[in-house]
């Protein structure tokens, strides 16, 4: 059984879990009030990571923690942080193509691509339930793109995808290889990974582009920094103490927080296309999560 201790751990971070969803889904809206200052996707990944990693310089000293991770765990969070850095400028680039909801349901295809890497890690094939909510998965991000009454950009939608295996890649890889190292560390190791990612996309592509227009113009950019580091944070500490599956499954707010704050802050039209979609997507990476946390169960009571 289960012992206190353990179990504590993971109602936390299940909390931090939940308070990466909402953080992440404010960083979502506030993306495009940035780009329409001048900035362009991969500026604002590399200046969110600057900022995660310059907080996490600060934090990590307050927290009694040193910077060095054992030798393999290092090469690992970075190996992570690499993923996850093209999961970001994935989504981040969707974002300037086709609406943010639509952008973000596209990547919460993530956790049951999470899940197929499983099967593949076990050498099993998926069960008949991974399999049918992978289909309702792929229906549901077909009916938000296909019955939308707005012209959608194919960039977006596969930016958007290639954000989902990023992500995907990175939260699998967190919950193989680094659960027994701490994750805040283990997130310093990712920022790194994370700028150097975007500096050299950067260097390959258009370069940096900066907004002259003052407070007012770097304000949406300040923002989009402190809760992408917030949730960042949350995270992969969540992954640490909850699991990669649990950690997945309370993400799924992400998608329900960002569909509101968008109607509210960006005008973007509910349509009834879009929230059939969305929640297709949503229940069924909901019912994949739950299926697999109770095989998690029974093989925990069986042994």
């Amino acid at each position: 059984m289960t012992s206190g201790h353990p179990a504590r751990k993971a109602r936390i971070g299940i909390i931090l879990a939940g308070v990466a969803a909402l953080t992440l889904a404010i960083n979502d809206v506030s993306v495009p009030f940035a780009y329409a200052q001048g900035f362009n996707p991969p500026t604002v990944v590399l200046a969110r990571y600057i900022f995660l990693l310059g907080g996490l310089v600060l934090a990590l000293p307050l927290l009694g923690l040193g910077f060095r991770l054992a030798r393999n765990h290092a090469f690992h969070a970075l190996g992570s942080g690499i993923t996850a850095a093209i999961g970001a400028l994935g989504l981040l680039g969707s974002f300037a193509y086709i609406p943010v909801s639509l952008g973000v349901v596209i990547l919460y295809t993530f956790p049951i691509i999470t899940t197929l890497l499983e099967c593949a890690q076990a050498r099993r094939f998926p069960g008949a339930i991974e399999l049918a909510c992978l289909i309702a998965a792929l229906i549901g991000v077909g009916i938000a793109i296909g019955l939308n009454d707005m012209s959608l950009d194919p960039r977006g939608i596969a930016l958007a995808g290639l954000s989902a295996v990023g992500f995907a890649i990175s939260i699998f890889w967190n919950s193989i290889k680094l659960r027994t190292a701490d994750g805040t560390i283990v997130t310093f190791y990712m920022a790194i990974a994370g700028v150097a990612t975007a500096v050299l996309y950067l260097s390959l592509t258009q370069g940096l582009a900066l907004t002259g227009a003052g407070f007012t113009g770097w304000l949406p950019l300040a923002v989009t920094c402190f809760f992408f580091a917030i949730s960042y944070i949350g995270m992969f500490k969540a992954v640490e103490l909850a699991g990669g599956a649990p950690t997945a499954m309370v993400l799924n707010l992400e998608p329900v927080f960002a569909i509101g704050l968008a109607a509210l802050f960006l005008g973007e039209a509910l349509t009834l296309p879009r929230l059939l979609g969305s929640a297709l997507v949503i229940g069924a990476v909901v019912l994949s999560e739950f299926s697999r946390g109770r095989k998690d169960v029974a093989v925990e009571l069986a042994g």
